[in-house]
């Protein structure tokens, strides 16, 4: 399927992740690029929550339940905006800045959001490659068969809702809330296609619009910084493309790409000249968005730390000197000594937490210096996977360097400075030396560089709005020329600097696990293959149960055919005998009877073969915990081949029929 044939799709997935969230943040009072920038993020919040209720009380999870939930909460919203009075409260205009963008001002972000939103699509799509390419890496197989089984089951709820992937003996927590979305999301044939979307909307619509929101309250005397956000996000390979292709991790992306107008929100919300019936609108919309950041992936709980605690201990600064200089300076003293201990407390708290511990003692290597990590934040280098170096974004790191100087000289938005300082360490802590003992505090995000360096952009595209606009004022000033002149210049050469704003480097990421072959990591499935698993759907026939080795293709049979698996996921099932007993011991399904009804138990009716021997280092097919399954050679009685493809066939299995 092309690109051209699920536009429309995408266009309503769009709409369907933002409109809601913003009708509510609207109605309760707050305006503009802040209500469409939080959007996406109250959006998630409602939904996860939603999904939540409904799994607790019998509701079936569809597009239709969805979208009477989120009716429901909007007209609420309504009525509590008109009981505050502030739906249209004068002072709402000026939450996100001190006025609204002019219309010129609006027709060029339009058009810096069509060039950086544009850009990022366009070459995420030609990386894929087509609209319905299956994504070939660990998480992918997971969420994509999680993707299927949401919307078979109609159960999307956060707390159990994906039990079937462990085939039910199981019901663990998982983070849902992208699964409930994209799963109901409409005019997608098949999950594929819904995903692949998904990423589209991720980067070139909730990512920017909240960075541009972010920015409206960062710098709100100021248009330009604004206008320059969108150019500025496509010029960075670290998000979205790293984490929606090698990594994978859509739900950990949604947290991401929700963070900037999340924290947005929290600083409109404490602006202190709002009346109090704003601030609780305001706050209203921020737990939403706050919900929906956790809710998408709990790691956005330790991002949000990481992002707002330095802003929130510097206003609480300002407020207490102002408190000390007018005669309360012991109250000022100990609010902040009592702010501080509970920071502190917190942070141990989280450190011994049993839950929380199991994430930050998972087992990651290291490299033996910190300067390979400290060059490619430099370049914005993926810090996963080795990838040929074909652009840098040096002048991305110029305005960085520049705009916290200039933040630090105005005495402006330092706390972005201390965000940046405080992600940059934590990245090179996951990094570095794994003997270091801080290190341990990168485990809030699995100690993976790739995952915290993409929370950096953040303060890092706010620092570099800020310095953009300042160069070009300046020469403006000294030019004695219009504005848009010497910005229109920086837009150029930015774009000309980063070759394209990084066109070679972003389709070679995305196509390093959809269409590059072999594929990083390990080719799971050629386009032969791919055509066989599609064509499953007519081969194999109604009620089929398919075993096969997992890391060789046979879970996209479940969501690209409709054929049921025994192994949905690449991961092995936990508390499933038969399943590992398959996985130890099948080959011997002659010689040991407990195979055979292993076989009967879990409904086994037909087999996936792959012949590609492991001495194959680019597609190397098996892992140390699947023996019995590695390398099957179908023959004699008990075997009927239904179909081939590249290296892999399916065969009908009756050895173990009673």
């Amino acid at each position: 399927m092309s690109w051209g044939e699920v536009i429309p799709a995408i266009v309503v997935l769009a709409l369907l992740w933002v409109l809601p969230g913003y009708a509510v943040l609207r109605l309760l009072g707050v305006r503009g690029l802040l209500a469409l920038g939080g959007g996406a993020a109250v959006t998630s919040g409602l939904s996860a929550t939603l999904a939540i209720v409904y799994g607790m009380a019998g509701i079936t999870w569809s597009l239709f339940s969805l979208l009477a939930g989120l009716a429901l909460a909007v007209c609420i919203a309504a009525a509590l905006g008109m009981a505050l009075g502030t739906t249209n409260a004068p002072i709402g205009v000026t939450v996100a800045g001190e006025r609204s963008l002019h219309r010129t001002e609006r027709a060029w972000l339009t058009l810096t959001w069509l060039l950086g939103g544009g850009a990022m699509a366009a070459a995420m799509m030609r990386g894929m490659g087509r609209a319905d390419q299956p994504p070939q890496a660990w998480d992918a197989v997971f969420h994509l068969n999680a993707l299927w089984f949401v919307r078979e089951t109609g159960e999307a709820s956060s707390l159990g809702g994906l039990a079937p992937m462990y085939a039910d003996t199981v019901a663990p927590f998982y983070p849902a809330t992208w699964h409930g979305i994209v799963a109901v999301a409409p005019f997608f044939p098949r999950v594929t296609e819904a995903a692949n979307s998904s990423s589209i909307v991720i980067g070139s619509v909730i990512w920017i619009a909240g960075l541009v929101a972010l920015s409206r309250v960062v710098w709100p005397a100021r248009a330009l910084p604004t206008v320059l956000v969108p150019v500025l996000a496509a010029t960075y390979v670290t998000f979205p493309a790293i984490a929606v292709s090698m990594l994978a991790v859509w739900p950990f992306a949604l947290s991401v790409a929700c963070l900037p107008g999340t924290i947005a929100l929290l600083i409109a919300t404490l602006r202190g000249v709002l009346s109090w019936q704003m601030h609780v609108a305001l706050g209203l919309g921020v737990l939403w968005a706050v919900i929906g950041v956790v809710l998408a992936h709990p790691s956005g709980l330790f991002s949000l730390m990481l992002l707002a605690l330095p802003l929130l201990t510097i206003l609480l600064a300002r407020q207490l000197r102002r408190q000390a200089a007018q005669g309360s300076r012991v109250f000022a003293i100990t609010a902040m000594v009592a702010w501080l201990v509970a920071v502190v407390g917190g942070l141990i708290f989280l450190l011994t937490f049993g839950p929380v511990r199991s994430i930050m003692e998972y087992s990651r290597g290291g490299q033996d210096s910190y300067w390979p990590a400290i060059g490619s934040i430099i370049i914005d280098n993926p810090l996963i996977y080795v990838y040929k170096i074909t652009s840098v974004n040096v002048i991305g790191s110029a305005l960085v360097l520049l705009g916290i100087i200039l933040a630090v000289w105005w005495r402006h938005a330092r706390w972005l400075v201390v965000s940046l300082l405080a992600a940059a360490a934590l990245t090179l802590l996951a990094a570095g030396p794994p003997e270091q003992p801080l290190r341990i505090l990168a485990g809030f995000w699995y100690t993976q560089a790739s995952r915290i360096n993409q929370i950096m952009l953040i303060p890092a595209i706010m620092l570099a709005a800020g310095a953009g606009s300042w160069l070009a004022r300046s020469a403006s000033r000294r030019l004695g020329c219009p504005l848009w002149a010497p910005a229109a210049m920086l837009v150029v050469a930015v774009v000309t600097l980063t070759s394209g704003l990084r066109w070679t480097s972003q389709t070679q990421v995305m196509a390093s696990t959809y269409t590059t072959y072999p594929i990083a990591w390990g080719t799971i499935l050629e386009p032969e293959e791919i055509a066989m698993i599609d064509r499953a759907r007519q081969t194999l026939p109604p009620g089929a149960m398919v075993l096969g080795e997992a890391v060789a293709g046979s879970p996209y049979l479940l969501n690209r055919a409709d054929v049921s698996v025994v192994f949905p996921q690449l991961s092995p099932i936990p508390d499933s005998p038969e399943r590992t007993l398959l996985e130890q011991d099948f080959r011997n399904w002659r010689t040991d009877p407990a195979v055979c009804e292993a076989v009967r138990s879990l409904g086994v009716t037909h087999v996936y073969a792959d012949t590609l021997t492991f001495d194959d280092a680019f597609n190397a097919k098996w892992e140390e915990t699947t023996p019995g399954l590695r390398n099957l050679k179908p023959q004699g009685e008990g075997w009927r081949k239904v179909d081939e493809g590249g290296h892999a066939s399916l065969w009908e299995f009756t050895g173990c029929d009673p």
